[in-house]
């Protein structure tokens, strides 16, 4: 084999080795699709983990007002891969929409702590689940207890 046409098969196979690393580091790691902070100091996140089978991704709403354990609403357990979100606050109505695509995935009234599952039209007022203390966004969205 000539030399450069072993430097190209090198370089490919590397290339290749490396992108499926990447790839893989990325899916396995919880992840912020989306993140806003309300003036008054309520985080929100919409997190998104690798499932690593039939059912691709579990996505799921967090939030916490400031100095609070953060508090987590279901989204979907067997979601498709979510690569990043869109927030709009409305900080008089004290509202915040995330979007998925160009469409709004979830609204939430902070205030209240109302959530808004917009596919299903579901509508839920306070957490399903309180996460425990030293949890954080980064942490698997699987240690919910």
């Amino acid at each position: 084999m000539k030399p450069r046409k072993c430097l190209v098969s090198i370089a490919s196979a590397t290339a290749v080795v490396v992108s499926i690393g990447v790839a893989c580091w990325h899916f396995s790691s919880p992840r912020i699709v989306a993140r806003a902070v309300s003036p008054d100091g309520v985080e929100m996140c919409i997190v998104q983990q690798c499932n690593w089978d039939l059912e691709p991704f579990t996505t799921s709403f967090i939030y916490r007002k400031e100095g609070a354990l953060w508090r987590w609403f279901y989204y979907d357990h067997q979601d498709s891969y979510w690569g990043r979100g869109r927030v709009s606050l409305d900080t008089n109505a004290h509202v915040a929409v995330f979007y998925r695509g160009g469409s709004p995935a979830v609204t939430f009234a902070w205030v209240p702590g109302v959530y808004t599952l917009h596919r299903w039209g579901r509508t839920l007022t306070n957490a399903q689940e309180t996460m425990p203390a030293g949890w954080s966004p980064q942490v698997s969205v699987y240690s919910r207890k």
